[in-house]
């Protein structure tokens, strides 16, 4: 059992979000209880996002086309209609808002988003569908195998498009050909080893001179290039028939040397959901020996054999246990973990990368070593080290927190949020990073206190002079105006814009059907009474911090004081004030 105060915080890492009635049950049950019913919870059948993604796509491709005509949007002369990134914006958000059963897979896929980094801010913004079915391995594999993971992510040609391991060659040096290094350098240094020797509890190895040793150097890079040799879409697969593509092309084989022009060797005229396919003829097939005999090939095998030694080899090396550790860790709980913590993490992920494992000991670790809570069993003995347990939440964790504590919906009950509201005032949306170095780096600290006590502070690297004003804007938009965010089911109106969704947010919030809302029913019924306010502030305080009795309560009460007997402005005012607040901004555990 566990009280109401801790199942709060505890849901704000290891979900999405909680609302009253989700809080509540994970503090009849206790933490260590939820925890492992939401490990053992059935997984869904997979390819959630992309069944969700492709109904979407085909229903604003349907009324496109009996607005329009095929004439008007298939490309002849004019940009055409296709499954841009709005439409795995809106699967993901109706998920993240109406899914109420795996809410740790739920996260931990948004963590692993952001450490096995692709973004439709690129080519790939052009087929959503693709980039939903790359999601869908992070989500079904959540609490699988990371060797797994990180084989399929590398088979998959949106990585293969992101990272331009696809159409990638053997050497030709008469052509002046040469094997693109650019995955075999991101798999090393974001995906698996990272840059330097790592200790088990991700200190760093330091050599006779007192200096970091580099886990890889150049020539490993190239060794491991030409691993990625021979791979290219399946398939091509186009949405329109034209003067230029003829729909008898569509699942026809891609080749090297087939006589189609290599600009249709990629997105949008390929096949981006199913893994990408080795061509022996141009695969290098010789040995190859990189990591001081690491890994080590002995030539003469197909691309995929290759891909998943390397890939097993890779999971297995020392430093990726702490490495992985680290990142989720970051991602869901503490923005500098202990050295104790990192290693009993990394215990737990093991050779194979054991995600369930791992998982469970990122989010049980800290309910017995978390520092000044007596509401959790901390251990105090003498000499022990106890666990730094502070983070930014990411502006996309308290947005889906707050959506989720106020059990966001509409009318129509189709929450296709297109996200770029949101993205355009905090600079972050799902799978839409600026690079493949996230949003923000693992190290980043801000200047000033925090790296003078060297610590860092990732989230900082976006919670800029301006993202942190437009915030709070953002709040007041939502609370005050009911500016919430953009839920678009018809297509755009706009002249000259026949092939996407509405995005005009004054359009699309003025349709009462579809318009996101908050239910705060229960709030304004208790704010009726004056005499209720403390009881509300505390109450509101619980579900949005985690704790009640917050310092900020009297600055609270001042603020509506004028207005204490109109009951939704006392609601809007607590919810603003709370949401704005540091209490809320930073996760405390």
């Amino acid at each position: 059992m566990g009280t109401v105060n801790q199942a709060s915080r505890f849901m704000m890492q290891a979900s999405l979000g909680g609302n009253k009635s989700s809080i509540e049950q994970l503090a009849s049950m206790g933490p260590e209880a939820w925890l492992e019913w939401q490990l053992g919870i059935k997984a869904p059948k997979k390819g959630k996002f992309q069944r969700s993604t492709k109904k979407i796509w085909r229903f604003f491709r349907r009324e496109l086309l009996n607005t329009h005509g095929k004439a008007a949007i298939n490309g002849e002369g004019n940009n055409p209609a296709l499954p841009y990134k709005w439409y795995f914006h809106m699967a993901w958000w109706q998920d993240a808002l109406s899914e109420n059963k795996h809410l740790l897979r739920q996260r931990v896929a948004q963590a692993l988003s952001e450490v096995l980094v692709i973004s439709d801010n690129s080519s790939l913004e052009l087929d959503s569908i693709g980039m939903a079915s790359f999601y869908d391995l992070i989500y079904d594999n959540a609490f699988g195998s990371y060797a797994d993971l990180l084989y399929q992510v590398s088979m998959h040609p949106c990585m293969g498009v992101y990272l331009s391991h696809m159409n990638n060659q053997k050497a030709i040096p008469a052509k002046n050909i040469h094997p693109d290094e650019n995955y075999a350098r991101e798999i090393m240094q974001l995906f698996s080893i990272g840059l330097f020797m790592l200790n088990q509890d991700g200190s760093l190895q330091l050599n006779e001179n007192g200096e970091s040793i580099p886990s890889y150097h150049n020539r490993d890079i190239r060794e491991l290039a030409r691993v990625f040799t021979g791979l290219t879409a399946s398939t091509y697969q186009h949405e329109w028939t034209t003067s230029y593509w003829s729909k008898d092309y569509n699942g026809y084989p891609v080749g090297f040397n087939d006589g189609v022009e290599t600009t249709y060797k990629t997105v949008p005229f390929v096949n981006m959901r199913e893994p990408m396919i080795g061509h022996e003829s141009h695969h290098d097939r010789k040995p190859k020996e990189l990591l001081d005999g690491f890994i080590n090939l002995p030539g003469g095998q197909t691309v995929e054999e290759e891909v998943r030694q390397v890939v097993d080899r890779l999971v297995a090396h020392p430093n990726t246990a702490p490495f992985v550790a680290k990142h989720l860790i970051q991602q869901m709980v503490t923005s500098n973990p202990s050295p104790e913590y990192i290693a009993a993490v990394a215990e737990k992920f093991g050779p194979r990368g054991d995600l369930a494992a791992t998982v469970h000991e990122v989010l049980r670790y800290p309910l017995y070593n978390a520092v000044n809570d007596t509401e959790y069993p901390a251990q105090r003995e003498e000499g022990g080290r106890k666990l730094q347990s502070q983070k930014l939440k990411s502006p996309l964790m308290r947005i889906t927190q707050i959506l989720r504590a106020f059990n966001a919906h509409n009318r129509s009950g189709y929450m296709w949020l297109i996200g770029d509201d949101i993205q355009e005032a905090v600079q972050q949306h799902p799978v839409s990073a600026p690079t493949v170095f996230n949003f923000y780096k693992p190290d980043f600290v801000p200047q000033g206190m925090l790296k003078e006590i060297g610590e860092v502070a990732p989230e900082f690297e976006i919670h800029t002079s301006a993202t942190s004003i437009a915030y709070v804007n953002l709040m007041y938009y939502w609370f005050f105006g009911e500016y919430m965010p953009a839920v678009s089911t018809r297509i755009n109106e706009s002249d000259g814009i026949q092939n996407a969704p509405e995005f005009n947010t004054d359009v699309l919030n003025a349709d009462a059907f579809n318009k996101l809302r908050l239910d705060f029913s229960e709030q304004i019924r208790l704010a009726r009474n004056p005499r209720n306010h403390d009881q509300l502030i505390d109450d509101m305080s619980q579900l949005l911090l985690g704790k009640t009795n917050p310092e900020i309560k009297p600055a609270i009460k001042r603020a509506f004081q004028a207005y204490r007997d109109n009951p939704k402005w006392v609601v809007q005012t607590i919810v603003f004030m709370l949401t704005i607040s540091p209490e809320f901004t930073v996760l405390e555990v």
